[in-house]
């Protein structure tokens, strides 16, 4: 009475493998994707300089990039879902977290456009209140389906951020913008094998046409 059983100790091993083994599958999963990621970056990027800083474990990573062309200067974060804890991973799930890829693109010159395109939902309302109180026009927009809400300048960039648009898949992306006063182009999506090298060498081939000459 009052001692361990032998069952209680073969429970708390089991427990502790099944512990391990997610720990090792979700760590293995996340160091694949990141390789992914910065693989498929490098070829829509073709940076000449390259530095990455990790974020810790397989968290993620910090990209800077520095390329030839108008946009020169490329600095790209991605993080992965905590897929490595068996505790804080069903979480991410049960609310529909994701992985995440942001992209900065910094032009030499001056950009026209002014506007944020991204996806509704409290998740992403950080973003949201960075726009709602700059006094922008703002809509809300079925974008195949999928509810997003677009904060823009003047009717110009909003013609341009439908333009740009057209080169993505709504079930990837999450946010698209453009702010003058930086003179930047941002991205950002939900990284998918296959998916992100298309994605982001058809966006900095298309913003290219938005910088002022």
């Amino acid at each position: 009475m009052g001692g361990i059983q032998l069952y209680q100790l073969l429970l708390l091993f089991a427990l502790g493998g099944a512990v391990y083994l997610v720990y090792l599958r979700g760590n293995r999963k996340n160091k694949e994707l990141i390789k992914t990621i910065s693989s498929e970056l490098e070829l829509a990027v073709n940076p000449v300089e390259k530095v990455y800083k990790n974020l810790g474990g397989t968290i993620g990573y910090r990209a800077f990039y520095e390329r030839k062309g108008i946009f020169n200067r490329v600095v790209a974060v991605f993080t992965t879902l905590p897929r490595h804890s068996i505790i804080v991973y069903p979480f991410h799930l049960i609310f529909r977290g994701h992985d995440k890829l942001q992209l900065n693109a910094y032009s030499q010159k001056d950009i026209s456009p002014n506007f944020l395109f991204v996806r509704d939902g409290i998740r992403y309302n950080n973003l949201h209140q960075r726009y709602k109180n700059r006094g922008m026009s703002i809509e809300n927009y079925n974008f195949k389906s999928i509810r997003f809400v677009m904060y823009y300048d003047d009717e110009y960039s909003h013609e341009i951020c439908e333009e740009i648009l057209k080169v993505f898949d709504p079930r990837f992306l999450v946010a698209i913008g453009a702010n003058p006063e930086n003179r930047v182009f941002y991205l950002y999506c939900i990284p998918v094998k296959g998916k992100i090298e298309p994605m982001v060498r058809h966006f900095l081939s298309h913003i290219k046409q938005y910088v002022i000459k």
